[in-house]
């Protein structure tokens, strides 16, 4: 590993390609066409420090090192993958905190994600798009729990006539667990179990 460098492919790629060249980093910099010294600094430092940064930077080392260019396009899409890992890992290791107080529902999906009027929404409670299940239903097993839902969807269409207040008509729901879910459509018939968590977004309003 180089020194100086993040445990990221693109940082350790692109220290080697440094030392390699013989330059330091404000010399690479220079290289790369930088005048202004202290910005290229600003974009490079981040993508050696922490495998991200200014995306234009990786295109002109690139460019300016056209040998690695391929390499470099490598070494950028694995460190994504690498850090979209260690994001989602980091999340549900977050999620964990829930255990002892989580209690699973349905979350009603309209056709848009962000509700119209939020304020409105917020102030009103918020859980338009929610819907609570009775703790006898949560009792039974997971068969049957599945059987017994699709009831408190078609109970909420029919009485939003088939709409997700604030969220346009009802496309589907999702029967959220701790760490899965299950999809339902908009008629209430289940399509499948996706393995991974879902929490639903919050939204607060302050008045001051």
């Amino acid at each position: 590993m180089s020194q100086g460098a993040s445990q990221y492919p693109i940082s350790q790629l692109i220290s080697r390609i440094m030392t390699d060249s013989g330059l330091s980093r404000p010399q690479f910099v220079t290289s790369l066409g930088y005048r202004n010294l202290e910005r290229g600094l600003r974009r490079l430092n981040p993508w050696i420090d922490q495998g991200e940064g200014f995306a234009l930077i990786i295109k002109q080392i690139a460019a300016s090192y056209p040998l690695h260019s391929v390499e470099i396009q490598k070494a950028v899409a694995i460190t994504a993958e690498t850090k979209a890992a260690e994001a989602e890992s980091a999340w549900i290791e977050s999620l964990k905190a829930e255990a002892g107080t989580f209690r699973p529902y349905i979350q009603v999906e309209g056709e848009t994600t962000i509700p119209s009027s939020i304020c409105i929404f917020g102030v009103s409670g918020g859980r338009w798009n929610l819907i609570d299940i009775p703790r006898p239903i949560l009792e039974l097993a997971v068969e049957e729990q599945l059987d017994a839902l699709p009831e408190l969807m078609c109970g909420y269409l029919k009485e939003h006539g088939g709409n997700c207040p604030f969220f346009g008509k009802a496309t589907g729901f999702r029967f959220v667990r701790f760490l899965d879910y299950f999809q339902f459509d908009k008629e209430g018939r289940l399509i499948e179990l996706v393995n991974k968590p879902f929490r639903r977004g919050h939204c607060s309003v302050s008045i001051r």
